[in-house]
């Protein structure tokens, strides 16, 4: 039981004897003066969780690996396989005299079986994480409200502690904080899935209203991803069988109508919208009302709460092992006189960067300023790769971050971050939810409407403004993208303060897009006169929004239906890319091969639609006309930022040049090769063929002069 632990492990993982227990227990306390005003960007970005080092993330990652795993298990079971189904269906049918119900809901497990077999369960689960930390997040901000305080790791007395406790934090302190602040209710656990927000004890009413929520967030997935794989299997895309469409109509229409809907529960119509076959609703509604498929999903439920709840208490077990451990070191080294220097690194052993060449090129020299190849960032047993061009960018924004935090733009803490960083990044499996917009769109939108913020972005896909200016953006990790210039979540940044043009990118995740919206409307409303006046006090507010043209998802009909929508853009999805959400793996080399030569950017996989929500004084500063959606088409299609583009097909020109005079000098020597060791087997042959010859023609003379004594033989 993961309260039990909290309550057992509510000692804080330190022990009496480190040296750090006084100082961890005045911030638990809250008894230290907030004397030092922390930057807001910081404020803003660790306000949910606090910050992490290599050895947490490293537990955190091994405990999100192994719930995925046998969260797909979990998936995958909810079914029986199709042999079972099959002799299970077999006994059904010789029974005689069912009822009308029974025949129903054989009808739908009919469909509903194999289609479940064919979803994807790493892709439900990949875009339900976004949704439910998107949740968990809301009630940790209702909690500190409510408490009227700051987390324990914002309660900052001089700048000194502001570096030790959020730039280079110990496995201890984090530890205290993490229990203190699950037992309240005030921190958000960034990558595991938890059963619950508090100790019961606490508020119990949150963590029932969390559960609940959970269960309709996984519905809704369950039901979009349902639908997708359906059209699927009616399109001949599976290997499942599946009865014909017109004989499940004919099935469900047979029954009487007062026993088809007698058991269901009310289905929503949103649940099929988009779906425009009559036929294809009808069994789609008639299978998310019945029972058999509410029963799946409650079990889905229940056992993945079940799963978290583990996982959650095995991160919280070894989160205090790995305390208790360097707690132990640090006071065996006090009793052997050994006194830590300052500035030393306090979260165990440093990450080692070290760089990587091909194979191709290990012969050859290279120039050590060449971006075209990666680094390997080691720590832990464990190998994070990155190319040098991203890793260069965030060096970049980590001193542009500490100068304008500390006045100072060296640090020896930027192996430790950048490890954190990638870790943290390589647990979210789907390259497309971390897909972003061409760097040629944005600046479409900086050049037209002056925007400078982008809502969802990463440390690694965010814009770099090549002209002065800091970046602004938000990520979904402030804990470990904050010394990199996030801003934090997009859920806790004051746009009304900001004012502007706001860019925004969400995951493609239908309950996240309207947990987006809701916020977006906040403050549009805030912020819009009666009957549209302009307030010339109040700033304007415009978000401009990239998501996929899914008319059937509740988030875009939200955002469709906005009395605050001035103008929506439909791109079509051959004619433009998005930003590879992995570009910083791979070299320009892989990417120009995998990609036809359009260097980190993939083809979209649906149309995109633009939304651009105004309040009054925007729609007064910035009227939309049609040069808009030319001007986004033409960015979308990398024709837009011609310089970036020229650059790059230079740049791709001269590695495709260099690889096919690799290739070219390779074939050469090999070819050089070739004739070398035929010209070997050549002078290795001569000799014998001297002798096969001198011995043939002693053997010829021989055989003549027998000849000739026989001769003479006969003559006699």
């Amino acid at each position: 039981d993961m309260f039990a632990l909290l309550e057992e492990m509510g000692g804080g993982g330190a022990s009496a004897s480190s040296p750090t227990t006084e100082k961890e227990d005045s911030l638990i306390d809250n008894t230290i003066k907030n004397t030092f005003t922390m930057p807001r960007t910081l404020t803003q970005a660790f306000q949910l969780s606090p910050p992490s080092n290599p050895e947490v993330e490293i537990i955190r990652h091994r405990n999100h690996e192994k719930f995925k795993s046998d969260f797909y298990d979990l998936f995958r079971n909810c079914v029986p396989s199709s042999a079972v189904a099959a002799a299970t269906l077999s006994k059904a049918s010789a029974k005689h005299q069912e009822s009308p119900n029974a025949q129903r809901n054989q009808c739908i497990r009919s469909v509903l079986q194999p289609v479940w077999r064919q979803m994807p369960a790493h892709s439900i689960w990949e875009r339900l994480q976004f949704s439910l930390k998107t949740l968990e997040a809301g009630c940790v901000r209702d909690n500190q409200k409510t408490m009227g305080q700051l987390p324990p790791w914002c309660c900052i007395e001089s700048e000194e502690q502001l570096i030790n406790h959020l730039l280079c934090p110990s496995v201890q302190q984090i530890n205290a904080w993490v229990l203190h602040g699950k037992q309240r209710g005030i921190v958000w656990e960034p990558l595991l899935p938890v059963p619950a927000i508090s100790s019961q004890d606490i508020n119990d009413q949150t963590n029932q209203g969390y559960r609940r929520n959970t269960f309709s967030l996984i519905e809704e997935e369950v039901k979009f991803q349902f639908i997708r794989s359906f059209k699927k299997c009616i399109g001949g895309g599976s290997r499942e069988a599946l009865p014909s469409v017109d004989k499940v109509y004919s099935t469900m229409k047979s029954l009487p109508e007062i026993d088809t809907f007698s058991d269901m529960e009310e289905v929503k119509k949103d649940d099929v919208t988009g779906i425009t076959n009559e036929k294809q609703a009808f069994i789609l509604q008639n299978i998310f009302g019945s029972q058999p498929f509410k029963k799946i999903v409650q079990k889905l439920h229940k056992k993945m709460m079940y799963l978290a709840e583990d996982t959650y208490a095995h991160f919280l077990s070894d989160l205090k092992k790995t305390s208790d451990r360097k707690a132990a070191e640090e006071q065996q080294q006090l009793n052997k006189g050994r006194k830590r220097k300052g500035g030393k690194d306090k979260s165990g052993s440093m990450p080692k960067i070290t760089f990587i060449d091909d194979d191709d090129d290990a012969t050859t020299d290279r120039k050590k300023n060449d971006t075209d190849r990666q680094a390997r960032v080691i720590c832990g047993g464990l190998s994070m790769k990155i190319n040098i061009d991203h890793m260069q960018k965030l060096e970049r924004l980590h001193k542009r971050t500490l100068s304008n935090i500390l006045g100072a733009d060296e640090s020896s803490s930027f192996a430790r971050l950048l490890f954190t960083l990638l870790l943290r990044y390589d647990a979210l499996e789907g390259a497309g939810l971390q897909s972003a917009i061409p760097h040629s769109v944005f600046r479409f939108l900086h050049n037209k409407f002056g925007c400078k913020f982008e809502s969802f972005a990463s440390p690694f896909n965010c814009y770099e403004m090549k002209q002065g200016g800091d970046s602004e953006y938000g990520t979904a990790f402030g804990d470990t993208d904050a010394w990199f210039g996030s801003e934090g979540s997009f859920f806790g940044v004051d746009f009304l303060r900001k004012g502007g043009c706001f860019q925004a990118n969400p995951p493609f995740a239908s309950e996240f897009m309207e947990c987006m919206y809701q916020r977006m409307h906040h403050f549009l409303s805030m912020t819009n006169g009666d009957n549209d006046t302009v307030d010339e006090e109040v700033p304007p507010i415009q978000f401009a929004i990239f998501v996929p043209a899914w008319a059937e998802s509740s988030g875009w009909q939200s955002l469709m239906s906005s009395p605050y929508l001035s103008k929506h853009c439909i791109i079509d999805q051959k004619k433009h890319y998005y930003a590879e959400g992995t570009q910083h793996r791979r070299t320009q080399r892989e990417s120009n091969a995998k990609d036809d030569g359009k260097g980190s950017y993939r083809i979209a996989s649906f149309d995109t639609s633009v939304f651009f929500l105004q309040n009054a004084a925007a729609k007064k500063k910035w009227p939309l006309d049609d040069e808009v959606q030319e001007g986004l088409e033409k960015a979308f299609a990398l024709t837009e930022d011609e310089e970036e583009v020229k650059k790059s097909s230079v740049k791709s020109k001269k590695l495709r040049q260099k690889s096919a005079h690799r290739q070219a000098k390779k074939q050469t020597t090999t070819q050089q090769k070739k004739v070398i060791k035929q010209q070997q087997q050549q002078q290795q042959q001569q000799p014998e063929k001297k002798k096969r010859k001198k011995s043939s023609t002693a053997g010829k003379k021989k055989l003549m002069s027998g000849g000739e004594d026989e001769m003479n033989i006969f003559n006699s």
